[in-house]
């Protein structure tokens, strides 16, 4: 058997792999840096943590609409043509949001409309760009490859908040969707030079079957519970745990007196940990427990949200910040490795679109965290959020008996 990192060297000579790789890169930068400096504008406009929050339920309100329309249409349509699509979309929206800030309109709706935009791409990262990414890898570097890839997307969250932070400090708002736009318009050109062979439709035919494969979707879903508590666990993550990113510019004026620019740094320690941590994983030769690494990283995740909750001194809490990412590692790169495992390959593509709206329940955390912290202060809606996160995973952890398996997953038990 190859080890992980021949695999990796195999991956990395593969252009058609790259280039979907490279799409994930413009993708995550724009995202996480368009994530904090909408934060950071909406604060200093309105002064309201819960105005903030509002921004991240914006973006993920159309995954929780789309997630498991774009899988099945996944099925049926070119992930060539849908990537293609999407970004001429995102690059076009971008422009629009940077010609009418410089025009002097730069209010909280403009802002709001723009995370609703961001929310749209994002909702076809993993039914689409992730899906392609794994077919083009295969099963024997499924791990791999998506270790690799949640790596990358964790550099770009290291990279996205560092960029975000001082382009809005020096630049404003203006400045992060002009780069946003000419990122977008990148990743345009990378899907058109896709090969049409990596994008090959796995069920052709009539769109107005989609109703039918929607519901074979959740029909899949009913039959195992493996995968309801595989999907639990996602819930959990984005109403308890996610959440905690809304509050770090809020925690970072308020309770560490910090600039945009040593915010943005703050926010980055996070995406190192994960950074290294996904690395680890994506480089290892160990034969690990898929589940157990994205059940314990999460759990890991809420409880050091909780410790970052108590914390008044900005070198502590980068500390932490680090923990936490290193956590989110095993969540963010098992999460997409177990839907190959445990979804048969024509099933796959939906169940990426109901692991889609999974994340997009994260709008509820999002206002439960926004509410609190306006009516407690950031500080402590993290450690109350935290502590409902850490009480949720338990109950999931205990009606899981797959969890306690000693050997990696084994998609023929499903």
């Amino acid at each position: 058997m190859l080890s992980s990192n021949s695999h990796l060297s195999e991956l990395m000579h593969d252009p058609q792999f790259v280039k979907v790789w490279s799409i994930g890169i413009c993708r995550g930068i724009c995202q996480w840096l368009e994530m904090l400096v909408a934060g950071i504008f909406a604060f200093e406009l309105t002064g309201s943590p819960f105005m903030v929050a509002l921004l991240f339920v914006a973006r993920l309100f159309p995954l929780t609409v789309l997630g498991l329309v774009i899988g099945t249409l996944a099925d049926r349509t070119s992930h060539r043509f849908m990537l293609i699509v999407c970004f001429i979309f995102a690059s076009t929206a971008s422009f629009l949001i940077f010609v009418i800030l410089t025009s002097g309109y730069e209010t909280y709706w403009v802002i709001l409309i723009a995370s609703v935009s961001s929310g749209i791409v994002w909702s076809n990262d993993m039914p689409v760009r992730r899906r392609l990414l794994g077919d083009v890898a295969g099963k024997d570097r499924i791990v791999s490859a998506m270790g690799l890839d949640a790596a990358t997307n964790h550099a770009t969250r290291l990279l996205g908040p560092l960029i975000g932070g001082f382009l809005y400090q020096y630049l404003g708002a203006p400045g992060a969707y002009a780069l946003t736009a000419v990122l977008y318009l990148i990743a345009v050109f990378l899907a058109i030079g896709l090969s049409s062979g990596v994008s090959v439709v796995s069920k052709p035919g009539n769109l107005l079957s989609i109703k039918t494969e929607i519901c074979e979707g959740f029909a899949f879903l009913t039959r195992h519970r493996d995968v309801q508590r595989f999907l639990l666990v996602t819930i959990a993550f984005n109403i308890w745990g996610f959440p905690f990113v809304t509050m770090v510019p809020v925690i970072g004026v308020e309770q560490l007196s910090l600039s945009p620019g040593w915010i943005g740094v703050l926010a980055s320690m996070e995406a190192a940990g994960a950074l290294i941590g996904c690395v680890f994983i994506a480089s290892s030769m160990l034969s690990i427990n898929q589940r157990q690494f994205y059940y314990l990283g999460t759990i890991l995740y809420v409880v050091f949200a909780f410790i970052a909750g108590w914390i008044i001194n900005a070198w502590w809490m980068a500390a932490v910040f680090i923990c936490i990412g290193l956590s989110q590692s095993g969540f963010s790169t098992m999460q997409s490795a177990l839907v190959y495992a445990i979804a048969p390959p024509g099933m796959r593509s939906r169940l990426f679109g109901l692991l889609v709206i999974c994340i997009g329940s994260g709008l509820l955390g999002m206002m439960n965290m926004g509410l609190l912290g306006e009516w407690l202060g950031g500080a402590s809606a993290v450690r109350i959020v935290a502590l409902e996160g850490v009480v949720a995973l338990v109950l999931i952890g205990i009606g899981w008996p797959q969890l306690r398996d000693r050997q990696p997953v084994n998609d023929s038990k499903i």
